[in-house]
């Protein structure tokens, strides 16, 4: 994927966040509906689902989402796929989206917080070619630890499961200008064991 393409998706997604769905009064990105976004050119392509499956594709959200996907400069076209699987799920929410609806309680908190613990016991280690989706996924601390060395755009909601799929590190720092090197020491230094070949 190109840089440039890189930052189209990461303005599109935030260009999504300001979509909600009507029925929830949650954006888009947060409610996990968004599963691709494609750059061909000036031609973006959006791959989403809904979370009732056979419920057709509101012409108001339809609108919303295409109008929002137009906004971002370089964008000129907007098509969007709708898709079944893999099926949507309340899984899929962030935990914003999750504390807006009022989904959270107690037990969940203090589940994050013993997956923490398990995590903190075993090896880590940050391998470059691994995309950051995974890595975030398997360490809690993965994505302040990106923040602190300049990836600022890691904490919107929905880039890790888009953008996150597919890019690495290397490309990442890439796209974002950022020393490679410093990156490492970042993770060295709290503990991670770093491959990078």
């Amino acid at each position: 994927m190109q840089e440039k393409n890189l930052q189209l998706v990461d303005q599109i997604m935030t260009a999504l966040q300001k979509v909600q769905d009507p029925e929830l009064l949650v954006d888009v990105v947060n409610l996990g509906l968004i599963y691709g976004i494609d750059i061909k050119d000036r031609h973006a392509t959006i791959k989403m689902t809904l979370t009732i499956s056979g419920c057709p594709l509101s012409s108001y959200l339809q609108n919303q989402i295409q109008k929002a996907v137009l906004s971002v400069d370089g964008i000129d076209e907007c098509d969007i796929k709708l898709v079944w699987y893999p099926v949507w799920s309340p899984e899929k929410m962030t935990q914003a989206a999750k504390k807006q609806l009022g989904m959270l309680d107690n037990q969940q908190a203090l589940d994050q917080e013993d997956e923490i613990e398990d995590t903190e016991a075993k090896e880590k280690i940050i391998d470059f070619s691994v995309p950051i989706k995974k890595l975030a996924d398997e360490y809690p601390d993965f994505i302040q630890i990106m923040y602190d060395c300049g990836f600022s755009r890691i904490k919107i909601p929905g880039l890790l499961s888009t953008v996150g799929r597919v890019m690495t590190i290397p490309l990442g720092a890439q796209a974002m200008h950022l020393d490679l090197d410093k990156i490492k020491k970042a993770f060295e230094n709290k503990g991670y064991k770093v491959i990078d070949s």
